[in-house]
């Protein structure tokens, strides 16, 4: 796995994605407990991910457009840039009165993100060679969970020993680092172009309002023609559906149903992003080998089961172990669905449809999210942690009956050319 990083360009996007993330989750540990130590209030400390979310589901789809038209490395270095500065307002927050400033702040960096995420998605390709996409994939996702591991902590301790004001300003000079590291890589353009199954009937629109108009479009009748990409769209759906129901009903059930208190909750946390930094190591090693389609398909299914076990049965260290088998097996799912999403999405529409996914990841996660917690009022904790668990199942399930025969058609192929040999 370590051999894609011998690969400059690629080395390049993956450190300024490191700093980046560490910064964020500083970021991330401190502000809302500013918020909430501020305010005492959880109506404001949501509110503040609601303004982290919004902006993402209504811009998503439409900032891919200029993600397929513009130098994706350029809008990485400016998308860096221009959150160092939104973040650099939190310097303003007053000392005492109303926040507002907070929520201005997380919707320009939410806005931002808008353009930065399907860019960084949709650059990766290029950067490397495909049979080392699976690695790099997983080589993004344990940069995002040792960027937690090492940014959380310290955010915490910035907040209590030196107060907010530092942690912004470590936040804002991960986000310089990141585009200082990201501007010297060398990366082809995207290539425009339209597939087959993409382009419209209509003659082609002449001002530029229509031209985007045309472009998004396009990309969303690519993903509703694409089979594959249409069925990525329903396992991802399901996938982020299901784990954000989980979100709001684990503390319910650690207390509730486990019998334990914080500490146990925060140890659970803990041994999820540990193994999941040892399942980026073993998918980085071994997932070459593999097919996305498997990562993806067993991962879910394997993690589903795990789930059912988890809830339905609470014993202490029943939950570490289950809870250890989930942190590798969502690694697994995730650089899968990665990788075969940028293998199937041609280059001049990867903008497009990574950002209508990042929509309707942050649509769905608020929707699971919302569901989890008011369903679990009526029916139980249990019985919708049960659910949650039954869709990870159904996207794993899915996933291998879907592409059961591209991997057919694969093993066919390597029948064919072993018979030549």
């Amino acid at each position: 796995m370590l051999a894609v990083l011998r690969r400059r360009d690629f080395a390049l996007l993956w450190s300024g994605g490191l700093v980046s993330v560490a910064g964020d989750w500083m970021l991330y540990a401190a502000l809302p407990f500013f918020v909430y130590e501020r305010t005492g209030s959880t109506v404001a400390t949501a509110g503040m991910i609601v303004a982290s979310l919004t902006p993402a589901v209504l811009l998503g789809s439409f900032a891919g457009v200029f993600v397929d038209r513009w130098d994706r490395k350029r809008v990485l270095v400016l998308a860096n840039l221009l959150q160092a500065v939104a973040v650099a307002f939190l310097l303003l927050v007053p000392s005492d009165g109303w926040l507002w400033i907070v929520y201005v702040v997380a919707v320009a960096q939410s806005c931002v993100a808008a353009f930065s995420q399907p860019a960084e998605g949709a650059l990766l390709p290029s950067l490397v060679e495909d049979d080392q996409l699976v690695p790099a994939n997983a080589l993004n996702a344990l940069n995002n969970r040792i960027g937690r591991l090492v940014g959380a902590p310290v955010g915490g301790v910035l907040l209590a020993a030196l107060g907010l004001e530092a942690v912004v300003v470590v936040d804002c000079v991960s986000f310089l680092g990141a585009a200082l590291l990201i501007a010297p890589i060398s990366a082809p353009r995207a290539v425009r172009g339209e597939p087959e199954q993409a382009r419209p009937a209509a003659p082609v629109a002449r001002t530029r309002w229509a031209s985007f108009w045309a472009e998004w479009v396009a990309g969303l009748r690519l993903v509703g023609n694409d089979r594959t990409i249409a069925v990525l769209f329903l396992v991802f759906g399901l996938m982020t559906f299901g784990g954000t129901m989980l979100d709001p009903l684990t503390v319910a059930w650690v207390r509730d149903v486990l019998g334990e208190g914080p500490e146990v909750y925060s140890l659970l946390i803990t041994a999820h992003a540990v193994t999941g930094i040892v399942g980026t190591l073993l998918v980085g090693r071994f997932g070459a080998d593999s097919s996305p389609r498997d990562l993806i398909g067993w991962g879910s299914l394997i993690a589903g089961a795990a789930l059912l076990l988890k809830y339905n049965v609470p014993v202490l260290a029943l939950a570490f172990a289950t809870t250890a088998v989930t942190g590798i097996t969502s690694v697994a799912s995730a650089v899968g669905a990665e990788s075969l999403a940028q293998r199937a999405v041609p280059d001049a529409y990867r903008g497009r449809v990574f950002g209508s996914l990042q929509a309707t990841i942050f649509l769905l996660s608020l929707l699971g999210a919302l569901t989890g917690g008011l369903l679990a009022e009526v029916v139980g904790i249990v019985a919708m942690l049960n659910v949650a668990a039954a869709l990870t199942v159904l996207a794993g399930l899915v996933t291998l009956r879907a592409f059961a025969a591209d991997r057919q058609r694969l093993r066919s192929a390597s029948v064919g050319l072993a018979g030549d040999e």
